[in-house]
């Protein structure tokens, strides 16, 4: 009996260690499972998809497909658009490239020719001279620092950028034509070409082409301002905030925000301030920028918002009290 006995002990504890094993397991795959479903909870909101080298204008392809007008409603105005470079995906400023990005920057005249598969081929001289263009100019400027494209400068490589690793970084060039190419009847056949190309592996160039023209004041003028994060996760829960500005038309939005509740990141600050006529104001720490907008196709800025003090409010809140925005036409 006591021979029959230990065999059952030994038994019993083989089968206590097989369910002790399989419970383990299971704990330990649920472990894991609630783990890794707090984490994606956590980063769910800063999509990783997508290439963190990008432009509120320049794409990713050939230029071709990529043409944007910079349209005025006065005729004595100089057309003029900003073009960031940032260091992450569109949209997705919470997510910065986690590698400093260094890229060239060409800018040059084109002009339209249907004989080339890009649809645009660089000007020459005699280009220039055989269709009296000599008059006409555009500039880039970052900073202080301004490159002119005119008729013995037709293309410029000198203003590459390097963009910091592991934190928001952009990069914001204001370009801007002479008046002539908008106080004729007829526009002329040149352009500028704008193409940014990152010297990292893995990351693509990306490029575009501006023109310009002439709009109606107060045709189809529209444009919104809201957070774009996913709104069934509460404020709190985000350390910062995505914020985009969409519309077409011509007139004067505002961005308000209450600087005690969050802060709107230096880079988007810079990026709103390099629009030409852009002013902003601190009135008891309601801060306000107010800048002119015109554009005849859908455009977009992409900004981002640092939390400092949410806690209960809810998001329509946010878009009531915290952060709003108005436009005028």
């Amino acid at each position: 009996m006591k021979q029959r006995k230990g065999q059952i002990t030994y038994v019993l504890l083989i089968v206590m260690i097989a369910v002790l094993l399989v419970a383990g397991t299971v704990l330990g795959s649920y472990a894991a499972y609630t783990s890794s479903r707090s984490a994606q909870r956590t980063v769910a909101t800063y999509d990783a998809q997508g290439e963190r080298f990008s432009s509120n204008t320049l794409v990713r392809g050939y230029s071709k497909d990529n043409v944007k007008t910079l349209y005025v409603t006065d005729r004595s105005v100089a057309p003029a658009s900003v073009v960031t470079i940032c260091n992450y995906e569109r949209g997705k400023q919470t997510l910065p490239n986690s590698e400093q990005i260094t890229y060239s920057l060409l800018v040059r005249f084109v002009r339209q020719d249907a004989q080339s598969a890009n649809g645009y081929v660089p000007v020459d001289a005699a280009y220039i001279t055989a269709n009296s263009l000599s008059a006409y100019t555009a500039t880039l400027r970052l900073g202080d620092t301004v490159v002119t494209l005119n008729s013995s400068h037709l293309s410029d490589d000198s203003f590459g950028g390097t963009l910091t690793a592991n934190q928001v970084d952009s990069n914001s060039y204001t370009l801007a034509f002479s008046t002539n190419f908008v106080s004729g009847e007829q526009a002329p056949n040149l352009y500028v070409e704008m193409i940014a190309t990152p010297q990292n592996v893995g990351l693509h160039a990306i490029g575009g082409i501006f023109k310009t023209g002439v709009r109606a004041a107060g045709a189809t003028n529209s444009w919104t301002g809201d957070f774009s994060d996913d709104k069934s996760i509460a404020p709190a829960s985000y350390d910062g905030y995505n914020y985009l500005i969409t519309g077409v038309g011509a007139g004067t939005a505002t961005l308000t925000w209450n600087s005690a509740l969050v802060e709107l990141s230096y880079y988007s600050l810079q990026i709103l301030l390099a629009i030409e006529g852009a002013t902003q104001t601190n009135n008891d720490g309601v801060v306000s920028v107010t800048f002119p907008v015109d554009s005849d196709e859908e455009s977009r800025y992409d900004l981002q918002f640092y939390k400092v003090n949410i806690t209960t409010q809810a998001w329509s809140n946010m878009v009531a009290t915290v952060v709003t925005f108005r436009f005028g036409s």
